[in-house]
C-alpha cells in the first residue's frame, strides 16, 4: 500500500523544482526520500523556530547566558580570575545574570553615576537598599551595603571597582542595622 502523498504536508517539497513536485505525487522512492529529508531537517527547524528567543535574556537557554553576558560587556563579572568570579560566593547566579543583561543598556547609560551604581548593585545581588555617599570635590565614595547582602561583599567590591569612575576612590562597608 502506497504512503499518502506528501505534496500538501511537506514544506521541503514546496521549495523543490516542479519536476520533483510532480514526481512526488506518484513516486514511492521520492516520497520516502522526502520523508527522510523532512526528519533530518526537524532539529534545525526547531532551533530556527526558537531563534528569536536567543537574544532575550529571560527566554534564552541557560547555556547561552554566558555568551549574552559577554555580548553586553558584563563578562568581567563572571569570568574566572583576579577580576572575574572567584568561585564560592563570587559566582553570579544565572537569574542575576539575566537581570543584568536585560538592564545592560540602562546600566551602561548610567555608568559612573550614583544611581547607576546602586541599580547595578541591586540587580547583581538581588538585595535592595544600597546607598552611596559622595562628597562633591573629594573624589571618594562610600558604599553602604545592606546587612542582607553582607555575604556578597566580594561581588559588591568587584562591581564598585568596575563601575565607578577610575579617578574616584571607594570604601565599602556593611550598614549597621538600626
Amino acid at each position: 500500500m502506497a504512503e499518502p502523498s506528501p505534496s500538501l504536508e511537506s514544506k521541503l517539497l514546496k521549495v523543490l523544482p516542479e519536476v520533483f513536485q510532480v514526481a512526488a505525487d506518484t513516486s514511492a522512492p521520492m516520497q520516502a526520500l522526502l520523508a527522510v529529508a523532512e526528519d533530518m531537517h526537524q532539529p534545525v527547524r526547531r532551533v530556527l523556530d526558537r531563534l528569536h528567543t536567543v537574544p532575550d535574556p529571560g527566554r534564552a537557554p541557560s547555556s547561552l547566558v554566558p555568551f549574552l553576558t559577554r555580548w553586553v560587556d558584563l563578562d568581567w563579572l563572571t569570568l574566572p580570575g583576579a577580576e572575574g568570579a572567584a568561585g564560592g560566593s563570587g559566582v553570579l547566579p544565572i537569574a542575576r545574570q539575566r537581570d543584568l543583561i536585560a538592564a545592560a543598556a540602562q546600566l551602561s547609560a548610567r555608568r559612573g553615576t550614583v544611581d547607576g551604581l546602586t541599580r547595578f548593585l541591586h540587580l547583581a545581588t538581588g538585595v535592595p537598599g544600597f546607598d552611596v555617599e559622595s562628597v562633591p570635590g573629594a573624589f571618594h565614595i562610600k558604599v553602604l551595603v545592606p546587612a542582607e547582602a553582607a555575604g556578597q561583599l566580594e561581588l559588591v567590591r568587584r562591581i564598585v571597582k568596575g563601575v565607578k569612575p577610575a579617578h574616584v576612590t571607594d570604601q565599602v562597608e556593611v550598614r549597621a542595622d538600626e
